[in-house]
This record gives C-alpha cells, structure tokens and sequence, in this order.
C-alpha cells in the first residue's frame, strides 16, 4: 500500500506548489485552483482512512473559502496567508513522515514486527479521570480489536503525536451541561493533535451542547445513553475501507467551450469524466461509461435536457443516477419544472467552479451511499452474502495470475447455544464482536464479508495459504479470549476456519466451496481450530 502513501504525498505536493504559485503571482485563477484541490485532497484522505487529516484539510478549506470573495482583487493578507501555508506543512508532514495510518499491511510471517507497526499507526487517547470505569473497559476492548489505547487526565500536559489516530473525552458525570473544564481540554488538545479524530462521550442531547463542543474542535458528539459497544463501533469506523474506484461524471454539452471548463474543474478534484456533444447517444454512453452523476445541458440539438432526463429514467439501471443542469436558463418557473421532471439540482451558467464541483461531489457521494447501503450486512456494517462474492470476483480478476489470493470460511462454534442459553442479543453481540475483530486486526485490502447467520468469509490478497494459516489461528486465539458481556456475567466464545488458496483453486466459487469443506473438517475434529484445504488431520 506504499503507492496509496505516494499518491497521496503527490497529490498534497502539487496542491503546495499551486499555492506557492498563487503567492508569487497573486493570480486569482492559482488561488480558485488551490482552493479546489484542497477538496480533492480531503475526500482522498478521507477514502484512504485518514479523517484527522481530512478534517485538518477541510478547516483549511474553510479558511480559503472565507478569503475566496474578499481577496479575488487582491492578495491574501500575509497573516491569514502565513497561517494556511502552516496548516499546509503540517499536513504534508505527517503524511511524509508515515504510511498511511490504518491502511498499510501487515505482515503475518511476523507477529512481532506486525504488532510493532500496528500499534504505531493505531493510537487512541483515552481522556477521563483517573479509575474511570468506562476507560478501562474501553481500553481492553480496544487492544482485543488492534489498537493501542493509553489512558491520561483532563489536564494532561500533551506530546505532539502526529500519528494519533483519535481522542476520546470521558466527562466525570452526566448533566444538562457538558464540563466546561472537558470543553478547554478539547481546544487544548485540538491544538496540539491536529491530525487525530476527536470523540467526545455522553454529551447531552442539547443544541447549546453540541455547538460548544464543535467549536472546541470535536468531530464527533456520542449522546449519553449509547453504551459502550455502540462506541467501539464508531472508532472502528475509522479504519473502515471505502470504496476507492474513481468517481466519473458523464458531460451532456454541445459547447466546447464549456467542456473544457467542467473537466479542468473535475480534473482538479480527481474526478474522471467523459464528455459527448449530443443527447443522441446518451444511453450508449451511459452503459458504456456508468457514470455517477450526469452533467447535463438545458438546450440542445434535437431536444432539450428536461426531455432527455425523462427518457434516462425510463431505463431501471439509471433511475437514480443523479442528473444536474447546467444551463443559462433563468426562468425560475423553467428551473422548478426541470427539478419535477427527473432532475437533481439545477446550476446556472457560468458556474461557479467551486460549487459546480462541491455539488457533483456531493451528489456522487449520497449516490454511492444508497448503493453501499444495499451491499452491506446491518447488523455489522460488512459486506453481506451477494457482495461479498462479487468482490471476490473482482479481487481475482485484478490479482490473477500476479498474486495469491487465501479465502478463509469462519464459523462462529455451537452459536445456537449462546442464542439459546443467553438470548438473540447477546448473540448479535457475539456476531458483532467477531466482525469487529475482523475488521481490526485484518488490512483494509483484505475482503471481509458476513456470509451468513453466524459465518464469514475472509479473503486475503498477496498472502499464501502458508502465511494465512498462522495469521488467522492468532484470529482465532483473540477472539477464544474476548469476553462477551451478559446480564450474568461474561461468555467466551470461538470459531472454526477453513483455509483454500489459488493456484490450487481459481475461481471464487471453488476457493470458497474449498474452503467450507476445510471449515466442516475443523467442525468434526473439536472445532476451535483452523484446517487448511487438504490437510491431513
């Protein structure tokens, strides 16, 4: 994953060479592009999870964006100026200074030096007072699941830490009021972790609340009757993967002009697009292409955008692509109608490059929500059954015959029992725990599913069956030795595991088919236990 780092680096150095640009020049076309980037950038970091670096980059925006309007004649004064090119160097810092955090891989021949790296890119700070009973239990969760939590007190005299990944408040009791003294610990330590994410627990449901907290620099406002486990998820949720393929724009324009002005703004922001003169071949277009979002001009030859869209939402597998004018029209009765007929947001031309690309990304973006939302399991946020074999599909068709792709079927041991014995959510919870692990401990190149009930599939790519074995036994011994809370106490549980790798197997059906006959061995021989594909037991 080092050319995932590299890109990113590339990609934050050009941003610094238009700014250095703009304050040679002071050309406002330098600042407008400057400005641009900085919210390409921040989505990449953001996808390649990294949101302390995100967040530290959309605040940089944001602070261009106040300058956008004022300066357009003028330079940026040399203070506000002085203070963007600091939060620049700091951002570029880190990211020069480290791998990526969360994402680069481990190495599973290695336990020693694998721990070493991923407790290094997964620091938590935990704040609360000394003996808090939630810290405690949050930090032993947190190390079942591949983090490195450190417990200190709100007035904590803080080590920059440039590879924290977050930080979370504690606060002393619950009340109407979140603690003044936690809020001037935010903004303290908001100062120094520039990078980290900021989680602040049992705030009250209070607008008053939320606000102050935001303001001091926190990211997130967890409400006081969430419980622990609900907490764990939202950290984990920072090393989550997202999905990384290339967002593409389909550009319905007859004006050369204006096409080269919409794919330099998209171009800026990392967004593809692809651009054709005239409405007659949008559909071939689109199927070809499968755009996220289609740019799409009022008045053209033949007929005009409105028509067009109507017939696009004809077709079932673009009925909820999101289609955006773009248009000269200024007849607000026109616009209304537009936006009734199938259309998602309506641009005037010219528009302004800043929203145009603002708007797209943020139709793209609710978009690929809608479609997550469809290929993922709710109750632990993985890949569910269908999409789990799909990406298998694709992760052999990327990786064939260069690397080796290990398929792992996991079974979690005499589940009916705990159903049984302890009830359906504390099942889910065990469900629940498992996935967390999985997600904590495996790269986030690796594919993890919930293929159903209380099994998953795991594939592993660029990791031999050899070197697959071991890391998923030590899977195994973690999870044999997390505890699951109940009404009575605690409960242990563990799972079972079949192994299959290519080249032996070369489809995805057959690795996993492979796989669940290892798995059913594990199963007659004591379960708990891993069995690669043609072991001998």
């Amino acid at each position: 994953m080092k050319s995932v780092s590299h890109s990113l680096i590339a990609l934050a150095e050009s941003l610094e060479l238009r700014w250095k640009s703009y304050l040679e020049s002071g050309n406002f076309d330098h600042f407008v592009e400057f400005t641009l980037s900085l919210n390409g950038l921040s989505e990449r970091l953001a996808q390649h999870n990294l949101p302390g670096l995100a967040s530290a980059c959309e605040e940089l925006e944001n602070r261009a964006l106040a300058l956008f309007n004022e300066y357009s004649q003028e330079p940026v004064p040399e203070l506000q100026a002085n203070a963007i090119s600091q939060q620049l160097e700091t951002i570029l810092r880190v990211l020069r200074r480290y791998e990526t955090p969360a994402v680069a891989p481990k190495r599973p021949d290695d336990e020693d030096d694998e721990r070493e790296q991923w407790i290094r890119q997964r620091n938590v700070l935990i704040i609360s007072r000394p003996g808090h009973t939630w810290a405690a239990a949050l930090i032993e969760q947190l190390s079942f699941y591949g983090f490195n939590a450190q417990a200190a007190d709100w007035n904590v005299d803080p080590q920059a830490d440039e590879n924290l990944l977050a930080v979370v408040f504690i606060p002393d009791r619950e009340g109407d009021v979140y603690p003044p003294a936690a809020v001037e610990a935010v903004a303290r330590l908001k100062a120094c972790f520039v990078t980290a994410y900021f989680y602040c627990l049992s705030v009250p449901t209070s607008l008053e609340a939320i606000v102050t907290l935001q303001r001091a620099g926190a990211n997130v406002c967890i409400p006081a009757e969430f419980k622990l486990a609900d907490i764990l998820s939202r950290i984990l949720d920072l090393v989550e993967s997202r999905e990384q393929e290339t967002q593409r724009v389909l550009i319905v324009e007859d004006s050369r002009t204006a096409i080269a002005h919409i794919q330099r703004t998209l171009e800026l922001h990392g967004i593809d697009s692809r651009a054709i003169s005239t409405p007659l071949s949008l559909l071939q277009a689109a199927a070809d292409y499968r755009p996220h979002a289609i740019l799409m001009d009022m008045h053209m030859p033949f007929c005009n955008g409105v028509e067009v869209t109507r017939a696009l939402r004809q077709i079932p597998e673009f009925q909820t692509v999101p289609v955006i004018y773009l248009s000269g029209e200024t007849d607000i009765s026109q616009q209304v109608e537009a936006l009734r007929l199938g259309g998602d947001q309506f641009l005037t031309k010219p528009a302004n490059p800043i929203v145009l690309a603002a708007v797209v990304k943020t139709k793209i973006e609710r978009y690929r929500d809608m479609q997550r939302f469809g290929r993922h399991d709710s109750l632990t946020g993985l890949l569910n059954h269908s999409a789990a074999k799909e990406q298998l599909e694709q992760m052999l068709r990327r990786t064939q015959p260069v690397s080796q792709i290990t398929v792992a079927m996991i079974d979690i041991d005499c589940f009916k029992s705990v159903n049984d014995n302890y009830g359906h959510p504390v099942g889910d919870q065990v469900i629940r725990s498992l996935a967390w692990l999985l997600r904590g401990r495996l790269r986030n190149t690796d594919l993890i599913g919930r293929y159903g009930g209380e099994e998953f599939i795991v594939a592993l790519n660029d990791i031999s069956l050899i070197q697959a074995v071991p890391l998923l036994d030590r899977l195994r011994n973690y999870f044999s030795q997390l505890p699951h809370a109940h009404a009575r106490g605690a409960l242990h549980a563990s799972f079972s595991c079949g192994v299959a790798a290519t080249p032996a197997f070369l489809t995805g059906s057959s690795l996993i088919e492979a796989a669940d006959q290892a798995l059913l061995q594990a199963k007659r021989h004591g379960r708990n236990r891993v069995v690669a594909s043609g072991q001998v037991l």
